[in-house]
């Protein structure tokens, strides 16, 4: 459904972002010239969630969450952005047409979407209404889905070759299908769709988006049984978790994740409300899905099959998810020859819940016993080996205490010496020092250092934002920072924060959020809100200095930086030619003289 961007604007600006989040958030009040209360999102005792009247976003500063009043009713509602656009746009009694004007304009990726929308619909229609599903309604009632699931999940059924006329209709070409991934061309040139005759599973982006379909045959001898459709401009295998916007609300909230195999596996554990339930598409884990889990949960549980293919995928993840120290993260299995949605449609989730955790090992326990059962620990080389494999997986993960933690452990377990682990890790470069308490204290002030305030051109943007009388001054180029740049070039063309907020992925919107606002990174506390008035001042009158002075102390600082950086490369190429290492080169020193000479005019 083609929806003008004025549309989408006019549906924005009718419904007071305040006013709409208080309907769900009661104990919202007034603190300063923002709103304050405890987030939506997730569980809490000091409120970290605000809400800007005047720039028309939230934001918390707890779980992250963040974004305009549409991003906030899609969240909420756990809903699409379409649906999320429909539902306010029926508070403010605005009427939403589709358009088949040409000249509505819109981004290749919003129609995508659009395209990608309409085929859900289309599918899930056939699901219900055409008599030719019968097969489909009858496997997924076998398999124990609910109508509810059905719809919760979008799931449709696909007609042969129907979709092509359907979407011809809607003004959609056939070149705009095949980028949309829905259907190939032959090498005779024919058109066939990817998911005729097949059960549809929609998949979802974290924003709520169909992106891409997933299809099983309804032919028992026929293979592959699962295909997804191809990658395409909104479309990455390896960057999505099937399942995951289904159940973001609670993990929000528990901030744990259960990772499965299949499109059923995820279905049914959620919909015997199982929160955190997901899954890979198709492809091995990757580190976009670790660092997509990473964004919302700090646990994670991997429940593979327990066959050796299970338990190799079970490893792959390991190694992926073990890069990341944040991450608390296990391995479970069931009993062999039963998939987890066969599990509690049996035993109930309760025993499902109990059996997992009961079967719950912690990832280097897991290793360990997999690497031993493999290789053996009956002789002295087979110990060699397995050490060196476990100092593999030791070795990823980035914390010193994790790392002396599962040393700990595989030395006791596969009784080899701590010192002959250590002397492989070392093999690899990896230190652990004695005193890996005062280390770790060390880098966690650094981080808490880093998070408290922005970068320089983040800084930056945060003035122009909030003085946008500075921006005809501001040389757009200033800024390295691509994400900078994107959002200082929409502001300049006249969007407003909430516009800007509602144009980003999630990932964005939380950060744009963050600079946006004039506050840390981190969550304020109360007294910091209640001085909310004083901090507005003190953003143009600390030290009597001027928006516009503070403007340009930061284009200087911005420069200082740059030629600094410059002026030390600079420094050891001049240090090679004059140690007789290199070419003289009087070029390379007359702009080291010059470098020289605006970094000290800089400083004065």
């Amino acid at each position: 459904m083609p929806i003008s961007e004025e549309t989408v604007e006019r549906i924005r600006s009718a419904n007071d972002i305040v006013s709409v989040i208080r309907e769900y958030a009661p104990d919202l009040k007034r603190s300063g010239r923002n709103w304050q209360a405890r987030c939506p999102f997730h569980d809490e005792k000091t409120p970290s969630f605000i809400v800007s009247p005047e720039k028309g976003i939230f934001k918390c500063f707890g779980c992250g969450a963040a974004g305009d009043v549409v991003k906030f009713m899609m969240m909420i509602e756990n809903t699409p952005w379409i649906e999320a656009l429909k539902k306010l746009a029926a508070k403010a009694s605005i009427e939403i047409r589709e358009s088949r004007d040409e000249t509505v304009k819109y981004s290749q990726k919003t129609k995508l979407y659009d395209i990608l929308e309409s085929a859900a619909l289309f599918y899930n229609r056939h699901l219900n209404e055409n008599p030719k599903a019968e097969r489909a309604q009858n496997y997924l009632q076998k398999r124990g889905i609910s109508k509810e699931s059905i719809k919760k999940f979008k799931l449709g059924f696909a007609p042969q070759g129907a979709l092509l006329q359907s979407s011809a209709k809607k003004g959609f070409s056939a070149k705009d299908l095949l980028d949309a991934g829905l259907i190939a061309k032959t090498s005779d040139g024919s058109l066939f769709e990817f998911m005729s005759e097949r059960i549809v599973f929609p998949i979802f982006d974290v924003s709520g988006r169909v992106s891409a379909f997933g299809g099983r045959t309804l032919n028992e001898n026929k293979t592959p049984k699962y295909i997804n459709t191809p990658e395409t401009a909104v479309y990455s295998k390896s960057a999505m978790l099937y399942g995951l916007f289904q159940t973001l609300p609670s993990v929000r909230k528990e901030k744990k994740i259960i990772v499965l195999e299949g499109y059923i596996d995820v279905i049914i554990p959620q919909q015997f409300g199982i929160s955190g339930a997901a899954a890979s598409l198709g492809t091995s884990f990757t580190n976009k899905q670790a660092k997509l889990i990473s964004r919302y949960a700090d646990k994670v549980l991997l429940l593979f099959d327990p066959d050796d293919a299970g338990r190799n995928a079970a490893q792959r993840a390991l190694e992926i998810l073990a890069e990341d120290a944040s991450l608390d993260i296990s391995v479970s299995s069931l009993p062999e020859n039963i998939d987890a949605d066969e599990y509690i449609i049996k035993f109930g989730k309760e025993k499902f819940l109990k059996h997992i955790s009961d079967n719950s090992k912690s990832a280097i326990d897991f290793m360990i016993e997999k690497t031993a059962r493999e290789i053996g620990l009956n002789s002295p080389s087979s110990k060699v080996k397995t050490a060196s494999i476990l100092a593999d997986f030791i070795s990823k993960n980035p914390d010193e205490i994790i790392r002396r933690e599962w040393i700990r452990k595989t030395s006791q377990e596969i009784d080899a010496p701590e010192e002959y682990i250590l002397k492989e890790l070392r093999k690899r470069k990896i230190s652990v020092s004695k005193s890996v308490y005062s280390q770790r204290k060390t880098s966690a002030n650094a981080d808490l250092s880093a998070q408290k305030g922005l970068s320089l051109e983040e800084s930056l943007l945060n003035l122009v934002l909030n003085f946008r009388e500075l921006l005809p001054a501001l040389d757009i180029s200033i800024f390295e920072d691509e994400r900078c740049r994107k959002i200082c070039a929409m502001a300049m063309s006249g969007s407003s924060d909430s516009a800007i907020a509602g144009n980003l992925s999630q990932e964005d919107a939380e950060w744009f959020s963050s600079v946006s606002f004039k506050f840390s990174q981190n969550a304020p506390s109360a007294q910091e809100q209640d001085a909310e008035n004083s901090a507005e001042k003190a953003i143009q009158n600390e030290r009597n200095i001027s928006a516009e002075e503070r403007f340009e102390i930061h284009i200087r600082d911005i420069r200082k930086v740059r030629l600094k950086r410059e002026f030390e490369k600079l420094s050891r190429e001049v240090q090679t030619m004059l140690e007789g290492k290199a070419e003289m080169d009087k070029n390379k020193l007359d702009k080291y003289y010059e470098t020289a000479r605006q970094l000290k005019g800089i400083r004065r």
